[in-house]
Parts: C-alpha cells; structure tokens; sequence
C-alpha cells in the first residue's frame, strides 16, 4: 500500500461520491516538514466533493479551509488539539455517517443494552470479588508481596467506541458495582478498578468518543484506542473480561460482527469473558411483488413488478419503451454490467445464487395506506400551465407506489452465538443450509424479507428485534420506529421466481459468510426431507452471480420507469423531427442513455460525454452501442477538457441529458444542477450552438412542507433535554452533529411516515435553453412561496425536481407560448429525494389555514454563496 500523500489522497477520491469526505491522515514527516517535537502528531486532510459550477462535474475542496478562510494552504486539524470549534473531520463524519445520529436516539437500544451491561458488570466484579476474598484468606500467612497475584481489575474491551457510550455505560456500572454490595451480601470492597480499552478505526470518531468520555469524567478509566481490532499490531496488557460491541448494520453481518468477535476470541478474551451482545437471530418470510402503476394496455411493463424492478434493467421493457435500444452484446438477454439476465442455459452452474439484497423500511412495501404520494408529476408551474385534458391521465409505469405481499409467516432460518466462545462461532468459510418454509397463501414468490434480533442479555426484556413496526400482531408498537436499521429485502434473480400454493412447503437454502447473508430456492422437491439439513456449500458474492452487478438499486429502478424512459425518446424525437437526423447531439449523462435513444432514432452524429471517473458507464454506454450496432462517439474525459474536435459536428445543436450522474446518484438538485453548470459552461465555450434544444428544457425545484415526527426524533437533538442518554452527557455529539437544518439529506421518502400539510409549489427553475436560473417570486424579492393546505407541524421540507421536456403537441402535459412540454418528475418510488430540516418547527392551526397561512422559501445557488455548499435555504412562515 502506498504510503505517499498524494497517491492515498488519489486512491481515495477514486471511489468517493458525493456528499462523502475523503479523510487522510498523515504523518507530519510524511510531507518533509520537522519531525522532532510534532513527530507524533498527525495531519487530517479533509476533502469534500462540491459542483463545479464553473465547469460543471466535481471539484474536490479542503472542508477546512473553505469553511474557515480563504487560505489555499492545506488546511487540518491536528490529532491533539482538535477542538469543539475547529474539528471539522468530526462534522463531515457525522454528516457523512448519516446513523449516528438515530442510532444513539433509539432509547430502546439504549435501555436494553445500559441493563445488558449493567448485570455484566455486577456479575464480573462479584465473581472477582469473590475469589479475591478467597485468595486472600488461602494467602494470609504468605507473603505480602503474593498480594499482586490478586486480579483486582475488571478490564472491558469495547470494539466500535462511536460516540463512546458502550465505553462508558462499562465504566460507569463497573464502578458502581464496586461501590456497592453484591446482591448475596459479599463485600466489593476490595475491588480497586475498571480500565475500558475502547477501539475505534475512524480518526474522526475516535476523537468525539474522547471528548464525550471527558466531559463525563470518565477518560481515568477509558482509553480510546484509534485503531482495529483486528489489527495484528493491536493487543491488550492483559486479556479482558467483557466485550462490548456495536457491530452491527441492516443485514447484520456487513460491519464485520463475526470475524471480529472470532478474533476477540482468539487474542483478546478470557475464556470466561462475558460478550454483549449474546446472541443473534434471522428472521425470514416468503414475499411476493405486487403489480405497478401500468396502463392495462401497456405490454412494456409485464416482466416488472414492485420487487423485480429492484432488478436493472429489465430488457424486453427497455428496448420497448426506448424505441429499439438494447442494453446487452448477448443473444440470451444477458447484460455482463447492468446484471438483467434471461434464462440460464441449460446445465449452467450455480444458477441458483442470483440474488440482490435491499435494505428498507419494509412498511412502505408492506401497507398500502403508509404514506401519501408527493406529486403525480402533473404539477401547474405558475406560467407552464397544466393542459386539462392530461391532468389525470395515468403514467405508464411511474413507480408512483410499490408494494409487496407476504407468503409466509416469519420463521427462524439462522442463529449466531457470540457468546459461548470461539467454537461457537461458525466458520470464516461461513455455513448453508435448508429451511422449510410454508407458504400460507398462493402467488409468485420473488424473494425473502428478513430481519434479526439481538439477544444482549440473561432477562426476558433484553431481546431487540428490527421486525417491521405493526404489520404482525406481536409487533404494534409505532415509537420502536428507527432509522439506522432497516429490513432486508433478498429478491431472487428471474430463474429463482417459482410458484407457491398456500398450505405447502418451499424450500429454501440459507448461506452467509462473514459479511453478507443471501437465500436461494432449492430446486428439489421440497416435501421431503430435514427442515434444517445442510444444504450444498454456495459460493457467495461472486461476480457472474450476481444481479445488478454494477449499478445500484437506486439506478435500477430508474431504468425500468419507462414512463420516465419514453418521455425522453419522445423529446429526442422532437429534437430530431425539429433540427434534423444530421444535428449534432450530445449526451451530457451518464451511461449514455439519451445518445443511445438517438442512434436508434437514426440519428447520424451523436456524441457521449462519460465523465464519471469510475469508469463504468462508459463502459456500459460501449457495450450498448456494440450490442446495437450503432455508430456514434464515446469520449470519456471531463467537460472542461473536451474540445470542438471530440463533438461529432464540431457544435451540438442537440444537448441532452436524463440527467443522471453516478457521482451524483440519488441527489436530484445535484443532477439537475450540474447539467445546468455543464450545459452553461460548454455554451460559453462554444461547444454548443446558443439555439440548440436541450433536453430537458427546463428543470423545476418543487417543495413541499411536511410533518415528520420521526424524521425528526431520529435526526434531531441526541438524548434528553439536558443531551443526556441513559445519563450520559453528549454535549459534544451534539455540538458536531445536530445540524440536519443546515444541509440536506437524500431518501427515498416514500419509505418514510409524513404528513403534507402544502401542496406542491414551485421554488426555483433552472433554464437551459436560456442558460439562467429563476426565482420563483412573485415580488421580484427571491422569496417563493407555497399555501399551508393542513393543519400541523411544519417540521420539514421534502424537495424534488420535475424536468420539462419540449415534445410534440400530442404527447404533451404542460404548454408556454404555444411550445408543448412533458413532464419527468423525480418525486416517484424510482427516485430519492431531497430533505431538509427545519430548525425552528411552528405549529399551524386550522385557523391559521383559514387566514392563509403561508410558508417562504428562498434559494441560492452558484456565485450567490461560498464555502463548499452548492446551494443554501432560507425559510419563513407567515401566518
């Protein structure tokens, strides 16, 4: 591994996205500076993905120094004297690691792991208690000096510190219990110790565990240890008593529990340790996708349904509703990158490991009334009018809603025990085995919902369980409701989907290895044999298997909206019909899609800009275009490095985009902004012809005002109203982390509880054609403003984009001067959207509705701020 500053700082912006920090940390003689009294001390370089709004893409820059002055000198913080107010790693960490906030506001988590704790802190001390006293009695007569043998220490190793809260929950009940009496009455006095080695791999949370472990008065008993467990360089004095650890994520395996636990085990653990949590269980229920928002008419949309358009993308629709465009070089409908596959050819092995893993809030799947739809994509746009006659015209396929159906009922299909020792542990090679499961109910099953449950403790109450809140009759409690772990949905690939009859048995393979946890159905007959025999060992995460190889779910459901896909051929063929087949087009996107749509068009001189640098949409654009035969230009380079010689035609008299962005996937405004930084910049240049068509043509910032409550809680101040969690002060997290109101955060909102309470409205358009951006006021004074529809808590706002796209008279939505648009919104299930706190939430009355309650917003962007922000929000109520 190289060690030299810039590779590592190269390395790592390679595969970093937006809205990341590239954090490196170096050594001070790493850069030739002195190494004598600072030869211990280290330097954090903060780098930040941010627009280029000069030249559209992304520009990298130093968090530091933009955030605290205009010196372009390398900007840090030094390891030792980070402070509350200059640590700027610890914020773009917290910001970054979007969990740490929820997770350390899931008070049941907390409960439930302060009692698991406690008892083993009491139980440690009695027990070393009690042989204290006997060694001391057996050892009377001997030698003072034999005293030392006494182990009057009880030593914690905690894996994960986070904010140091399992760290301290260690310490603090340690030193309480030897305080105290054990519960049979035996003396803890002589027990003199608690010592908590606490391990943490981020830099920038290691810190914040200090300073939360120092504000508590604890750092005596606490070391923090910024490195990894199982770092070979890592090892403990003496080995430990307890284990405390957190290692835990959606799927549960993917922070590395096992081979973590394994090593703790193995190096750094008495034989007796006690480790929390205890065990672990996996939940699984058969699941079926229901249909989509289709026309009963459509024939693009039959293979897809709300679980196989996690899938991408599905050929046969694609090549429909893109006007011939196929996605694959293969006759048997197999994409090598985009991962959509046919059937396998006869006798293929391992045909049965197909299979993506989602993880989501399996109630926006599982209840049809769990929320509300934000927009149909049907908006009015203050001067691009709504035409009547399309106002409630059905899209085909907009993934406005998506839902599954549960086959099953939910059974216990893996058990890890974390406590037993090292033997209990399964294997690095990890295990596969068979599960009956019995449908309840006939239908297609298209894939496996899991969750698991923790077991932390001895008690009946110490069980944390992430089933889905309220959907099975044992699970009705809403304020269990968090959002640092999810369900998971495994949905088999195409050749896995088979038919189940209610009241028979489907047999399942379950495997995992030390990371990942993925199911199968077993081909055999499933009304024979052992329930939980051994199945046949699967290979796991191998590249030929898997289904979406190298695109995301996000984007995969982007790519089977072929509502979305069919309005962009219909815009490229207004382009077409109005500049010709000869008009130079180029694609500003990503992959290709709108060029690809153009060549099958018959257009004759098409160019495709990939600027991504990770390389795989040019790939796949190239793919594409051979599979089809087509014949245009691939360039992969950024924007500002093209020049008229690259441009097939020299000046593009067509621009488009979808947009789309790997670097910027799933930050709508981000996509839309850049296109417009691109499409600016290369105007400018001359790179595009000032009376050239851009699709889209317009861009349109929508906002709606929301209640989310849980959002909220999850997203807002940790701990109480003294920023204490089970009594521990987090003044510091705080500090660094409760700023959800002053940037935004991406989801898929339709997984999230919200209420409302405004219509949609319009804030801002960004204009290509005409190269500007408009605010959209009334007074002439920025400020855009949406009527409060519902009485509420206006708590939030939720912001997407609808695009305008010029097509012809007959396949329009919206119309401005006699020129005809259609619409492609991203506030549909296909996309995610843009949140954004408010700090101040204001209750709004029915009376205050009546007397027209208004909420305000205003937006900046590009040369209108500075720093390392894109855009900045302003808002107001006016009651």
């Amino acid at each position: 591994m190289s060690t030299d500053p810039q590779e590592i700082i190269a390395q790592a912006i390679q595969s970093a996205r937006y809205n990341e920090a590239v954090v490196v940390t170096i050594n001070n003689d790493d850069d030739g500076t002195n190494n004598n009294e600072q030869q211990q001390q280290s330097r954090e370089i903060v780098l930040v993905a941010c627009l280029d709004s000069e030249n559209g893409g992304i520009i990298w820059k130093d968090a530091a120094t933009t955030a605290t002055s205009p010196s372009s000198s390398p900007s840090t913080s030094t390891t030792s004297t980070a402070t509350h107010n200059d640590d700027v790693g610890i914020v773009r960490h917290l910001r970054t690691k979007r969990w740490a906030l929820p997770m350390l506001n899931d008070h049941r988590r907390n409960e439930m792991y302060n009692t698991a704790i406690r008892s083993a802190c009491w139980q440690k001390v009695a027990e070393k208690n009690s042989r204290n006293n006997n060694n001391s009695n057996n050892n009377s007569d001997k030698d003072d000096n034999k005293s030392s043998n006494h182990d009057d220490v009880v030593r914690i190793l905690d894996i994960g510190s986070g904010s140091g809260l399992l760290a301290m929950m260690g310490a603090k009940c340690t030193l309480d219990a030897i305080q105290e009496k054990d519960d049979d009455g035996t003396s803890t006095k002589n027990m003199k110790d608690v010592r908590v080695t606490s391990v943490e791999m981020a830099s920038a949370m290691a810190r914040l565990a200090r300073m939360t472990i120092k504000a508590n008065d604890l750092d005596s008993n606490i070391k923090v240890v910024e490195n990894h467990s199982m770092d070979e360089n890592f090892s403990l004095d003496q080995k430990a008593d307890m284990c405390t650890s957190e290692l835990l994520e959606s799927g549960l395996l993917g922070e590395g529990v096992i081979p973590s636990i394994r090593d703790a085990w193995s190096r750094h653990l008495k034989d007796d340790a006690v480790v929390i949590p205890r065990r672990a269980r996996v939940f699984a229920v058969l699941v079926e996708g229901l249909p989509l928002d289709v026309h009963d008419t459509d024939k693009t949309t039959e293979n897809l349904n709300a679980a196989t358009a996690f899938f991408g993308p599905d050929l046969e629709s694609f090549k429909q509703a893109s006007g011939g465009v196929s996605l694959t070089t293969t006759p048997n409908n197999i994409s090598p990158l985009l991962g959509r596959q046919g059937q396998s050819e006869e006798g293929a092995a391992e045909s049965n490991t197909e299979g993506i893993l989602i993880s989501l809030h399996a109630n926006s799947l599982l209840d049809e009334n769990y929320n509300e739809s934000l927009s149909n994509g049907s908006a009015d746009y203050n001067d691009y009018k709504l035409i009547p006659q399309q106002n409630m015209k059905e899209s085909v396929n907009s993934q406005k809603k998506r839902g599954i159906r549960v086959l099953s009922e939910p059974q216990t299909v893996l058990d890890f025990d974390f406590a037993s020792g090292l033997e209990a542990l399964p294997p690095p090679t990890g295990r596969s085995c068979s599960k009956q499961i019995v449908a309840t109910s006939d239908g297609n099953c298209n894939g496996v919902l899991f969750w698991w449950e923790l077991e932390l403790g001895d008690s009946a109450d110490s069980t944390y369980s992430t089933k889905p809140i309220g959907f099975f009759s044992d699970s009705d409690d809403s304020n269990n409701w968090q959002d640092h772990w999810q369900q998971n949905l495994f949905l088999f690939g195409d050749t896995q989907v088979r038919k189940v009859t209610g009241g028979c048995p489907v047999e399942i393979n379950v495997s995992h290895d030390d990371t990942s946890i993925s199911f199968a159905i077993n081909d055999q007959n499933s009304s024979q044999g052992d329930t939980s025999r051994p199945a046949q060992r699967r290979r796991l995460n191998q590249e030929e298997c898997t289904m979406n190889r190298c695109i995301s779910s996000t984007r995969a459901l982007q790519l089977n909206d072929t509502s979305r896909t069919q309005t962009l051929r219909d815009a490229i063929m207004y382009a077409l019909e109005t500049k010709g087949m000869d008009a130079p087009l180029l694609d500003l996107s990503d992959m290709g899609i709108c060029a690809l749509i153009a060549a099958a068009a018959g257009a004759t001189r098409v160019t495709s800009l990939e600027s991504s640098s990770g390389g795989i949409p040019a790939l796949a654009a190239t793919i594409a275009q051979i599979g089809n035969n087509f014949d245009f230009q691939i360039i992969q380079a950024q924007a500002e490095h093209v020049t008229h010689a690259y441009i097939l035609g020299e000046i593009a008299e067509i621009v488009a985009a979808e947009p789309y962005f790997e670097m910027l996937e799933g930050w709508s405004l981000q996509e839309a902004l850049n296109y417009f930084y691109l499409v600016r910049s290369m105007k400018q240049r001359g790179l595009i012809s000032p009376t050239s068509i851009s699709i889209p043509s317009v861009a349109i910032l929508m906002a709606v005002v929301v209640e989310c409550e849980d959002f909220c809680k999850a997203y807002g101040q940790v701990g109480d109203s003294k920023e204490k969690v089970v009594g521990f002060d987090h003044t510091p997290v705080n500090f660094f982390g409760n700023r959800y109101h002053t940037y935004d955060v991406s989801l898929p909102v339709s997984e999230y509880k919200y209420k409302a309470l405004s219509d949609a409205f319009c804030v801002a358009k960004l204009l290509y054609d005409e190269v500007k951006i408009e605010a959209a006021d009334e007074k002439g004074d920025g400020w855009s403003s949406g009527k409060i529809t519902r009485p509420g808590k206006c708590q939030g706002v939720i912001f997407y984009v609808d695009y305008l796209c010029r097509v012809s008279k007959e396949k329009a939505t919206h119309q401005k001067d006699g020129v005809h648009y259609a619409s492609i919104t991203s506030s549909t299930a296909s996309h995610r959207q843009v949140v954004r706190k408010l700090q101040s939430p204001t209750i709004v009355t029915e009376a205050d509705v009546q007397k027209g309650a208004t909420f305000f917003c205003k937006t900046s962007f590009d040369d209108d701020i500075h720093g390392i922000e894109d855009h900045c929000f302003a808002f107001k109520i006016v009651k």
